[in-house]
């Protein structure tokens, strides 16, 4: 829920100052430069996750965010979830930043969608690893890869940064798979 307050509380901000669907105006603010450049201003990495293009990839996130998440918070914890979370908004920047690097254009990345990726992609690998994973694992299963398939597909649109959503995806399965999941008492 702070996170999910933290991005609808970013794009307040990002409504008052007119920046919304603007490139340059959300780059003022701490979005991802499309030409791969930082500048050493590495708080990009993180910064560019709580900015959002439009109302409806917030609210897709967001709905995602709060679903996914909670699911993963039951079920490892919510310090575990944000530390998975942040893994995959930073693994997404870096994916993110190397491919714009190698095909530079004009522009700017923003969203939280390479940290939603990585929370599909731990709770899948999780319900595959913990067979009382909350409640039907096999229906929630079947919900998750629904969600990640749907999430790939869109990734293939114009303006949707593919490099962004496998990077995430990577970056939330990684610690999935090496974690240490609790045992239930």
């Amino acid at each position: 829920m702070v996170l999910v307050f933290a991005l609808v509380g970013v794009f307040g901000l990002e409504l008052a100052t007119h920046s919304v669907g603007n490139d340059s105006a959300l780059l003022k603010l701490g979005a991802l430069p499309d030409d791969g450049e930082l500048h050493g201003q590495y708080w990009r990495f993180v910064t560019y996750s709580f900015l959002h293009f439009d109302g409806v990839h917030l609210l897709v996130n967001a709905l995602l965010l709060f679903w996914i998440g909670g699911i993963l918070e039951k079920k490892v914890g919510a310090p575990v979830t944000g530390a998975i979370y942040l893994c995959s908004v930073l693994f997404s920047a870096l994916v993110i930043l190397l491919v714009h690097s190698w095909h530079p254009k004009i522009g700017a990345t923003v969203g939280a969608s390479g940290g939603m990726f990585g929370l599909v992609g731990a709770a899948i690998i999780i319900s595959y690893r913990d067979t009382e994973f909350i409640g039907e694992a096999s229906r929630l299963r079947s919900w998750l890869w629904l969600v990640l398939f749907i999430g790939l597909v869109v990734s293939f649109l114009p303006e949707i940064s593919m490099a962004g959503h496998v990077g995430g995806l990577i970056g939330g399965a990684l610690p999935a798979s090496v974690m240490k999941l609790r045992k239930r008492a």
